[in-house]
């Protein structure tokens, strides 16, 4: 398993308790679907993506993830609509969050090449303005 793989699942465990703070009880999905499930963390309302950076929330103009757990999150949303879909940034500076689809956002090929192999996806682009500390996000 590489540092940032082990970084980021170390990091999920560590905040786990904070974000059930916010978010109340909470499953981890690889429990549930397995390890390559879109998602981190679920309960009967709610499904969360996390990703973990070694940055400020507002280092730069924006922060993203792939475009694959935005269309899970679609599909989730199109069988339940009652549900909330959040993505959640764990950054130097504390946790940050959207909301599916809650403001505009753009789509572009993100990534990186030094670990040794091309790693470029399509991702979604949130400007640093539309997202919020998880004490601001509105929780059902």
């Amino acid at each position: 398993m590489n540092k940032d793989l082990r970084f980021g699942n170390s990091e999920e465990e560590r905040i786990h308790k904070d974000l059930e703070k916010v978010f109340g009880s909470l499953l981890c999905t690889k429990d549930k679907y397995g390890r390559y499930h879109e998602f981190d963390k679920y309960n009967d309302d709610i499904y969360i993506e996390i990703k973990s950076r070694r940055i400020k929330h507002d280092q730069y103009d924006s922060l993203f993830f792939g475009e694959n757990k935005f269309k899970k999150g679609k599909k989730l949303l199109s069988e339940n609509p009652e549900l909330k879909i959040f993505y959640v940034w764990n950054c130097l500076d504390g946790l940050y969050g959207w909301e599916h689809d809650s403001t505009p956002y753009q789509v572009e090929t993100r990534g990186r090449c030094d670990r040794g192999k091309n790693e470029f996806d399509r991702c979604i682009d949130i400007n640093v303005e539309n997202i919020k500390h998880i004490s601001e996000l509105i929780i059902p």
